[in-house]
């Protein structure tokens, strides 16, 4: 009798053994869960060294689980070493991911003294990445003088840069993004509003972006918001993070992925 049954504990403690391999065995073949975070991100303009927004705003995108940041320029009020130095510090310190480009009042002291300041901290005024199908394209041309995106060497290397960025837009969803609006239907305040030379690269720009299919570019610099189509090209402008002449409540843009298009809804900083 004891024989047998320990042949029974044998057999069963086999048979427990066999159903766990089998169990673990299925868990791998299983189709995993999507653990893909869908594309969502935030745009901001115009903080003008107005700290304390700028934190409530960086509180409010890790709240609301965007993937990255990118920032239209006019981080600072004159484009001071220590003002550049110290925006970048809260943008670090938050740890999310984000991009810059330059205003022009991130340009304006470096200008005066003969300085690329926002180059030594920044490293770089105009970028480009892709993520999947998407890509996105930041554009400096904050200087109004001296034209398009011309800030020391880098600025030189853009316009070269740009043509070859876009050709990939007639097969990828492409948004572009830059300080200065290159038209408005109502304001004044846009890329070449004082120098006609920046405002003939304005006009070919908007032609470089409807020849090769991107979608839509995104602004500061106004400080106010709005959204309009002219020549077939369309344009959100981005609100103000600083409440100084500010003409509408602080907020930032928050765009997130829907179906085949992305859809937007403005982030107010205060209730």
């Amino acid at each position: 009798m004891k024989f047998w049954k320990k042949v029974l504990i044998l057999f069963l403690a086999v048979l427990g053994i066999g159903i766990v391999v089998k169990t673990t065995g299925t868990e791998k073949k299983s189709p995993k869960v999507s653990e893909e975070i869908p594309l969502k991100f935030a745009v901001m303009a115009d903080i003008h060294s107005d700290e304390k927004n700028l934190k409530k705003a960086l509180n409010l995108i890790k709240l609301n689980n965007s993937n990255f940041l990118i920032i239209l320029g006019d981080l600072t009020t004159l484009g001071k070493k220590d003002e550049l130095l110290k925006i970048k510090e809260i943008l670090e310190e938050s740890g999310i991911k984000y991009y810059v480009i330059p205003g022009n009042h991130d340009i304006w002291w470096g200008r005066q003294y003969k300085k690329n300041l926002w180059m030594e901290i920044f490293g770089k005024s105009f970028d480009s990445f892709r993520i999947d199908n998407h890509k996105f394209i930041l554009l400096n041309n904050a200087d109004g003088v001296e034209g398009f995106g011309v800030i020391g060497k880098d600025g030189r290397e853009q316009v070269a840069w740009l043509q070859e960025e876009v050709e990939e837009c007639l097969r990828l969803y492409c948004l572009a993004f830059l300080h200065m609006p290159l038209s408005h239907p109502t304001s004044l305040h846009v890329m070449g509003e004082d120098n006609p030379k920046v405002a003939s690269e304005a006009s070919e720009l908007i032609e470089l972006f409807l020849k090769n299919n991107i979608k839509e570019i995104f602004a500061g610099h106004l400080h106010f918001s709005s959204e309009y189509n002219l020549g077939g090209l369309h344009t959100t402008i981005v609100g103000a993070i600083t409440k100084d002449r500010n003409l509408q409540s602080p907020k930032f843009l928050e765009i997130w992925q829907e179906g085949g298009n992305f859809a937007k809804k403005e982030v107010f900083l205060e209730n």
